[in-house]
């Protein structure tokens, strides 16, 4: 039998933001407070988390995102909540290697990573776009290539009951992570989606490598998820185990964004 998995939302710190940057085409203006969550997966004698979330929320704050974090956010304090130490955790899957969804992968230096080959590949040379996304360290003396590895499939099984399937568009090797729970197939969405209303419109993050691959992916999630865990959802509860969102099922979902609505990109979707 397939085992099932008790999954926690593990909230890291908030951001400050204008809602364009999660949700394409809003018009600026409007300012929104996203948590920023990682999922503590625990089954099947192991210990997983999906990202591992803000570091150094000085460094990140600007006019446009205030990054905060109380000290119960630090990834030590949210795990110490459901009884984890850092040393406890066997497997980290980074969705992408934006800061805040691999900012502490240096604390744990005894896990093993699986990031896909295009985000490490592209995260070593980014394009100028987000190239302010990737300003940080994830190797170091303890923390090495070798403890990644690199995805170059889709639907790739990590655990039974834990596949990673491509989800690109928000980075050009975004990952998500579908967990067999008892409630269905669970997607931990990383930034494929933020927002149910990426679902619904459908509509990409304001911030995105291309809205082709974007909305194809919402479409993924949306065929092979019973329910989401968005890591940057504000109704999602800090510590929840339960009820995560149905995705919406899209009434359409275009090829790719009309040239109108790309060129209301221009100037929303800030790097965060």
């Amino acid at each position: 039998m397939i085992p099932h998995y008790a999954v926690h939302a593990l909230r890291t710190g908030s951001i400050l933001l204008d809602k364009s940057s999660v949700v394409h085409g809003v018009p600026l203006g409007t300012r929104v407070t996203i948590p920023v969550f990682c999922a503590a997966i625990e089954g099947n004698g192991v210990r997983i988390l999906v990202d591992t979330g803000i570091a150094d929320v000085a460094k990140w704050t600007s006019d446009q995102s205030v990054h905060t974090q109380t000290p119960n956010q630090t990834l030590d304090a949210a795990l110490a909540e459901i009884g984890w130490r850092a040393r406890d955790v066997d497997i980290v899957v980074n969705s992408h290697l934006h800061y805040d969804h691999a900012g502490n992968n240096l604390t744990l230096p005894q896990a093993q990573f699986f990031v896909s080959r295009v985000e490490w590949d592209a995260a070593g040379d980014p394009a100028n776009a987000q190239r302010p996304l990737y300003d940080f360290e994830w190797t170091g003396p303890d923390v090495s290539l070798f403890n990644y590895t690199l995805i170059a499939v889709d639907h790739y099984d990590v655990l039974p009951g834990i596949r990673i399937i491509q989800t690109p568009g928000h980075s050009v090797g975004h990952q998500s992570v579908l967990v067999n729970t008892n409630e269905g197939a669970l997607c931990v969405t990383g930034d494929a989606a933020c927002m149910l209303e990426n679902f619904e419109t459908p509509t990409p993050p304001g911030t995105f490598a291309s809205s082709r691959d974007a909305l194809q992916s919402i479409q993924k999630i949306c065929e092979l998820s019973d329910r989401v865990l968005m890591n940057h959802d504000p109704e999602v509860s800090d510590f929840q185990t339960s009820g995560f969102p149905v995705p919406p099922q899209p009434a359409f979902v275009p090829s790719e964004l009309t040239p109108n609505s790309r060129r209301r990109l221009d100037g929303c979707g800030a790097a965060r």
